[in-house]
């Protein structure tokens, strides 16, 4: 059993280092990339400070990045809903008010056709 946890231990650290190292890379190749194309104004240090410091901070980055982007698209599904429930509701009145149009024609015709039969009974 120690064998086994002194392995799992060592592979864990082996983990770290390379993902530390790779990301390192990562932080200095970005930094070098804004650096060049992005902000030539601004100083090396500044967008290294800008950037996060660890892998946590910039997974963390990462989910409020997809946060604040999912809060958009929510935004814009509930301003949608609303278009969607007043254009419906917009047209539920134009229904209501046409199916009221078509009952008074319909009472009108057939008042007409009463008075029509009437007259053909009369002759």
């Amino acid at each position: 059993m120690p064998i086994y946890k002194m392995e799992k231990s060592s592979s864990k650290k082996g983990f770290a280092n390379k993902f530390g190292k790779s990301f390192s890379s990562l932080k200095s190749s970005m930094s070098k990339a804004l650096q060049s194309h992005i902000l030539p104004n601004e100083n090396e240090s500044q967008i290294i400070d800008s950037l996060p410091s660890n892998p946590q901070q910039f997974e963390s980055k990462a989910l409020q990045n997809q946060i604040d982007l999912l809060k958009e698209v929510l935004e814009e599904k509930e301003l949608l809903i609303i278009d969607l429930r007043k254009t419906s509701h917009e047209e539920q009145l134009k229904f209501e008010k046409e199916k009221f149009q078509f009952k008074q024609k319909i009472e009108q015709l057939q008042n007409e056709n009463m008075q029509l039969q009437k007259q053909l009974n009369m002759q």
